[in-house]
């Protein structure tokens, strides 16, 4: 809860989203990497990666205790950069003020969003 209240990311949990723009949509949780995390937290964004993210159940059927799995959407070339879509929708994250934030995307791919929320 604290480290939510810290970041804004996407989540109903968010206190930094007022209450009227709050949407039904998003999710009720959030992986973040911010200050700890595997590898994949080192992969960059891409608007056309090679890589997709897959949550992953083994043991147990709890998805809040899924495994979040990076899988290769194709063969990928040796030392081509592995790249993932952050997933972000525009217009889905804001500011401790409640304002839409933007964040440009310079992952130069062919059809980039420009954006990556």
């Amino acid at each position: 809860q604290r480290r939510l209240r810290d970041v804004s990311v996407p989540t109903i949990h968010n206190l930094d989203i007022p209450d009227d723009q709050r949407s039904e949509n998003l999710p009720e949780f959030c992986i973040d990497a911010g200050s700890a995390g595997n590898i994949a937290r080192f992969i960059n964004h891409s608007c056309e990666p090679n890589l997709f993210v897959q949550c992953v159940l083994s043991s147990h059927n709890d998805i809040k205790l899924a495994t979040v799995v990076l899988f290769a959407a194709d063969n990928i070339p040796p030392l081509q950069e592995l790249t993932y879509d952050y997933g972000y929708a525009l217009d889905s994250v804001y500011g401790p003020d409640g304002r839409i934030l933007q964040m440009p995307c310079y992952c130069g791919a062919a059809y980039c969003r420009k954006r990556l929320f």
